[in-house]
């Protein structure tokens, strides 16, 4: 049996592949986090995948084989080809991606499978560096990443939660700000507290400075990588995926934004934008921890709100998004139960299981 990975005259071995470190880019929806990416995927040693929880997913089925088989293998391809995000964006041959993985069988476990699919997304890269993985809800599931990739490193990305909710309230057409921001305020605390434990793997990044100062900040990261900057890595462009994707209609306006140069024209669109009565909720829940954590000006005092926020109404915000929390976490532990979800909400709401729901 060989232990390597042959392509168009490109031989890697196992080895290679299983040293190569995966990067994951955390932050709440709609902090900069694609955009980033894409940035990230600009250098020649970084593959930047689109979302996919496939490694997360799949996990509870797979992560404990010791001694693949064959059977195991396609069941492994055929589950991968249920999850919706991977079927519409990755487009890879299921045919070729089985052949690949049943040809290095007898070395094989399920993390250096996982990262034989990533690997497969290069498009002609070589000597790889980093393959990089990005999903918001990644932030609920660090510990599974890090018993599957223990050398992860992790880039959290952070905007003013005001920008954040308006744009979720305004590019997702769900009007629930309160849950919104409790789910800014619990996403990133939770990135915190991780963070006192292992600072070395860690880095934060605001996307306020990101837009503003692009190859500082690239250059930043870079240098927390420990690889050389490269000048394309400043520039934003379309990832190919993109080119290979029938884009729905509702996520057109969102995918030609891929191909725009780095702006800041969405910084601060609250100001003028947002709903008072979100605005409010936003504040009185995110403030202070926003304030004192990442700097951003907010005044989380209720008295000062033209709104009225009861006490009770937060706490009941607050319950039920721990509820929803604990609800994500328990369905990754079961792929029986995370399948049924995901082919019950495909059959329920066909038209918001798409891309643009989750980029």
């Amino acid at each position: 049996m060989k232990n390597s990975l042959s392509n168009e005259g490109e031989r890697t071995t196992i080895e290679e592949i299983n040293k190569i470190p995966m990067l994951f880019i955390l932050g709440n929806a709609r902090s900069g986090t694609t955009l980033f990416q894409n940035l990230l995927d600009a250098h020649p040693g970084i593959v930047g995948t689109p979302e996919s929880q496939f490694a997360v997913i799949l996990s509870p089925r797979f992560a404990h084989i010791k001694k693949w088989k064959e059977s195991a293998i396609i069941d492994f391809v055929e589950y991968l080809f249920i999850e919706p995000l991977f079927v519409e964006l990755w487009h890879l041959d299921k045919k070729r991606l089985t052949e690949t993985l049943l040809s290095v069988i007898e070395f094989a476990n399920y993390s250096l499978l996982c990262k034989i699919v990533y690997y497969q997304m290069r498009n002609g890269k070589t000597n790889l560096l980093y393959l990089s993985d990005k999903n918001p809800e990644y932030i609920l599931y660090i510990n599974t990443i890090l018993r599957l990739f223990p050398e992860s490193k992790f880039i959290h990305l952070v905007r003013d939660p005001r920008d954040v909710i308006y744009s979720q309230v305004d590019f997702f057409k769900e009007k629930n700000a309160k849950f919104r921001a409790f789910k800014w305020m619990a996403f990133n605390l939770i990135v915190e507290k991780r963070k006192r434990k292992n600072p070395d793997n860690y880095f934060t990044l605001k996307y306020e400075i990101l837009v503003n100062d692009t190859e500082a900040t690239m250059r930043s990261i870079c240098d927390f990588l420990k690889i050389p900057y490269v000048d394309s890595m400043s520039q934003n462009k379309s990832p190919v995926w993109v080119k290979e994707t029938i884009v729905p209609e509702n996520a057109k306006p969102f995918i030609s934004n891929l191909s725009k140069p780095v702006n800041t024209s969405r910084v601060a669109n609250w100001k003028n934008k947002m709903n008072i009565r979100d605005l409010a909720l936003t504040e009185i829940i995110t403030g202070d921890f926003a304030n004192k954590t990442y700097g951003y000006e907010i005044d989380f005092n209720r008295k000062n709100k033209p709104v009225k926020i009861s006490i009770s109404s937060l706490l009941k915000g607050r319950f039920v998004y721990y509820i929803w929390q604990n609800f994500k976490q328990l369905k990754a532990k079961s792929l029986r139960f995370n399948l049924f979800y995901v082919r019950l909400r495909v059959k329920l709401n066909p038209h918001k299981v798409r891309p643009s729901k989750y980029l």
